[in-house]
């Protein structure tokens, strides 16, 4: 058990990629659980919410000035600039690129703020901001882009941002203040009931979205997938140097949400909208990809938060004697 709770607690990003990799090519397995998805994502939110500081939550939410340019960056300008390389260069990939870049920051961003030595109730505030913004914002960059409309389900959106985040913070707030050493104790096992639930939850979704699809990719679409890795690192370098006035773990933590998309909201958009256009097989080859970046984005973030490493400077020696 202690090398399982290790390998969860180093690994949340392997569990991110592995559940997408499984979902995919084990749909049977894991699409009976799908129509469970909004319990594991309560189960997630409850268990990630009892290691929250409500009054650090309520600071963050204050700075609108920064909750005003990561919403704008994520939800207008990432769009444009993950949709534009691709409808130049390989028109098949622009669609899904699209859908990926318009998506509001991913509602379990919680799980893995820490890890990547993050603040959770910051990453929490980006994602009540971008997901109440999407259902207006998406629908406009759609139109705009390819003159197409995509209604959002609006109060779906809402109905799930209550019952799966704002219930679950208020349940577990309360615990927090009647159990506190029972909360702290068991700090360890929250999260990895946070994490199984996730990778589950994951798989469940990619099986459900993707059973039967196919894509075949060539050597062309692998090399287009490597340039727009690239391409994406640098979107991330961008959104981590927007906030200049904030500090290096805060930094950090608004670059993990402008690259770590709503899975789930995407995926239903391209079975929802786009399934004549095949996107979804698609979608969850990129949705891989931008989780690929989730390493390298760790080691930067905790080189960042450690700063330079500069020797304490020597004096001169000077000759001494006596009177």
């Amino acid at each position: 058990m202690d090398r399982i709770k290790h390998f969860l607690a180093e690994n949340q990003i392997m569990v991110v990629l592995l559940a997408l990799i499984l979902g995919f090519f084990f749909p049977t397995i894991f699409k009976p659980i799908a129509p469970y998805g909004s319990w594991l994502l309560i189960l997630i939110f409850f268990t990630s919410s009892l290691r929250l500081s409500l009054d650090e939550l309520k600071n963050y939410a204050k700075d609108w000035k920064m909750v005003a340019l990561t919403s704008a960056f994520m939800l207008v300008f990432l769009p444009v600039a993950m949709w534009l390389p691709p409808r130049i260069f390989a028109p098949d990939w622009a669609l899904p690129f699209l859908i990926v870049g318009a998506m509001p920051t991913g509602m379990t961003i919680a799980l893995i703020a820490e890890y990547f030595g993050g603040k959770t109730t910051l990453a929490l505030v980006i994602t009540a901001a971008t997901s109440l913004l999407a259902p207006f914002s998406v629908p406009l960059v759609f139109q705009f882009l390819i003159g197409q409309t995509v209604p959002i389900p609006t109060l779906k959106l809402f109905t799930d941002l209550l019952i799966t985040i704002v219930l679950p913070f208020i349940a577990a707030s309360y615990v927090q203040r009647r159990a506190k050493k029972f909360v702290k104790r068991h700090d360890v096992w929250w999260r990895q009931i946070s994490v199984i639930a996730f990778g589950v939850l994951i798989a469940a979704i990619v099986a459900d979205t993707t059973a039967g699809s196919t894509v075949t990719i060539g050597w062309d679409e692998a090399g287009i997938l490597i340039v727009m890795l690239i391409y994406m690192g640098g979107l991330t370098w961008l959104a981590y140097k927007m906030t200049w006035w904030r500090t290096a773990s805060e930094k950090a933590t608004i670059a993990l949400c402008m690259i770590y998309m709503n899975n789930t909201l995407a995926l239903f958009i391209g079975n929802r909208y786009f399934s004549e256009q095949g996107v979804v097989p698609r979608l969850v080859i990129i949705l891989i990809i931008v989780n690929a970046l989730l390493p390298p984005l760790r080691m930067v973030a905790k080189r960042e938060a450690k700063g330079p490493t500069k020797k304490p400077k020597q004096l001169p020696l000077r000759p001494f004697s006596l009177p």
